[in-house]
């Protein structure tokens, strides 16, 4: 009996989420997936006008009219000492987190020398809009990748796995909206089973609940 209560009790807050996810929770996001492309895909051509750019300079480009848009309230300051490495599901990257709240996060990820592994299975959408190099993407039963280049958006849907890579030099503005909680101990397992890496857990734990905390708290957005 025990055991049934539990399961029901799980099962049952598992709708209630599943539901809220695409009604109620929504209403607390201040970014529109739709609209960080545009963002994205403008200083992309930028760049790609200039012709002798940088790719850090395109990164930090890509913050700057990103705060144009949102306020500086809402987009963290482009800091060189706040990039963290990622190791998730096997893939490691270096990642710079511009906003996290408990709805949405929204970070620039890729990797300087290449990157493969498991996308996860998250309890959110998870958009990457590529900013410079390729992106490579397959589920289980196909034989061919999905291949997303500069300015192409790779959607991965919540409760879907994927295996990915990145190419070498190759960055994304990554965008999440969900249940953010449930996706942090998929970034953060790999220190305690492979890594041991406690200084990078730590930095990007530090970064990650104060910026969810101070959105809470100071913003009032969940």
């Amino acid at each position: 009996m025990k055991l049934l209560y539990v399961v029901g009790v799980l099962l049952s807050t598992y709708y209630i989420m599943d539901k809220l996810l695409y009604t109620w929770l929504p209403t607390n996001c201040v970014f529109d997936p739709d609209r960080l492309v545009l963002i994205a895909n403008k200083v992309i051509a930028t760049h790609n006008q200039m012709g002798n750019s940088t790719t850090e300079q395109l990164l930090m480009d890509v913050r700057e009219e990103l705060a144009k848009e949102y306020g500086d309230k809402w987009i963290n300051p482009y800091e060189k000492d706040k990039w963290v490495f990622n190791n998730a599901g096997g893939a490691m990257g270096q990642m710079l987190i511009l906003h996290a709240s408990f709805s949405e996060y929204l970070i620039l990820f890729g990797s300087a020398t290449g990157n493969e592994g498991h996308s996860g299975v998250h309890f959110a959408d998870d958009w990457f809009t590529i900013l410079k190099g390729t992106q490579l993407a397959s589920l289980p039963e196909n034989p061919s990748p999905e291949v997303y280049n500069a300015g192409d958006v790779h959607l991965m849907r919540k409760g879907y796995a994927k295996q990915y890579s990145m190419a070498r030099e190759s960055y994304a503005l990554e965008y999440a909206r969900g249940w953010i909680p449930f996706m942090l101990p998929f970034g953060f397992l790999d220190t305690f089973t492979s890594t041991l890496d406690f200084y990078t857990l730590g930095k990007t734990v530090w970064i990650t609940g104060r910026d969810m905390l101070r959105h809470l708290f100071v913003n009032g957005k969940f």
